[in-house]
């Protein structure tokens, strides 16, 4: 997928940690201005601004497991392409980490136990961040696994385990981490038992997150693995629903996604809808594919990409004032 128009060139690993001191230094002047002047740091909805220097690592689609190359994935890689982008999240201090989904994968017919070690495996390489982690559940995680399996392996920092889907804040954003590994009847994907095309975010939790959107007093920040934007297998079947729930709201800043492995880009109705790039896909050091997030005062989000994945500057749009 070629970088959207409206992305700056993406950048080696040195280009983001130059254009992170660009944006600090940008924030600072800006934030003494504004003490200067004796403005509060306040939204155009009237709630707080987000926290300068929020900042936070996202990577996708690992697929980590034993499994020989096949159709340009190289599963063995995985853990450490993980590892490189690790270190850099440990360098750069950012806040947390979260990966969007497809955190392992298999190899066909080995013993479910066997499976279980990537997933192991993988958790301990990104746990070595030291902060915060935070995990979204894709299909692959299911393919030879419960889902209650799955979790059992996976931390998520302050939330209650064998939660698939949930919030959290931090740096005066909400982030919301939804479960689109549902069947269209609202069953669990579940050892195979699905059909990855048939993805979906069931009643309840469509109730949930209602509730969380009502509740917020800060913007929000959304996450899941199948797509919400555009049409095809990978896309959620109720996207429609769920991003009429986001827009009413008028909270949502953007969605960070993976499941397409080429990456995307979108706007609609001033939520940003960003495909990070899949870390699997190609050999080498050089085809990773991993993104810090940049959440500005004002509510702008800058994406930073290394390797494959591609920067892109996300304004934000205040919503209509109908007062």
């Amino acid at each position: 997928m070629p970088p959207p128009a409206s992305s700056p060139r993406k950048p080696c690993l040195s280009d983001g940690h130059s254009r992170r001191r660009s944006f600090l230094k940008a924030t600072a002047a800006a934030l003494l201005g504004l003490i200067l002047a004796g403005a509060p740091l306040l939204a155009a909805t009237g709630q707080p601004a987000p926290r300068p220097g929020l900042r936070f690592g996202i990577i996708t689609d690992v697929h980590y497991s034993e499994a020989l190359p096949a159709k340009g994935k190289f599963y063995r890689e995985s853990l450490r392409k993980m590892r490189e982008a690790v270190d850099r999240f440990r360098a750069e201090k950012v806040s947390f980490v979260v990966e969007l989904g497809d955190f392992k994968d298999r190899v066909a017919g080995e013993p479910e136990a066997k499976t279980l070690t990537y997933l192991t495996m993988i958790e301990r390489e990104f746990r070595r961040f030291g902060g915060p982690t935070y995990h979204v559940l894709g299909n692959h995680d299911m393919d030879a696994l419960s889902k209650t399996q799955v979790l059992g392996k996976l931390t998520n920092t302050g939330i209650p385990a064998g939660k698939s889907y949930y919030a959290f804040s931090t740096g005066g954003v909400r982030f919301v981490v939804l479960d689109s590994t549902f069947t269209k009847d609202g069953q669990d994907y579940d050892h195979d038992n699905f059909d990855w095309r048939d993805s979906n975010i069931p009643s309840s939790e469509i109730a949930w997150l209602r509730e969380e959107l009502n509740k917020s007093k800060e913007p929000v920040i959304v996450f899941v693995h199948h797509r919400l934007d555009g049409d095809g297998d990978m896309q959620i079947a109720n996207r429609a629903e769920i991003r009429a729930l986001l827009e009413s709201s008028g909270k949502v800043l953007a969605v960070f996604q993976g499941h397409e492995h080429k990456g995307a880009y979108t706007k609609i109705n001033d939520i940003h809808y960003y495909t990070l790039r899949a870390v699997v896909d190609s050999s080498g050091l050089e085809a990773n594919s991993f993104a810090i997030v940049e959440v500005h005062p004002n509510r702008d989000v800058t994406v930073v990409g290394y390797r494959r994945a591609v920067s892109i500057e996300m304004p934000y749009t205040p919503p209509p004032d109908y007062s």
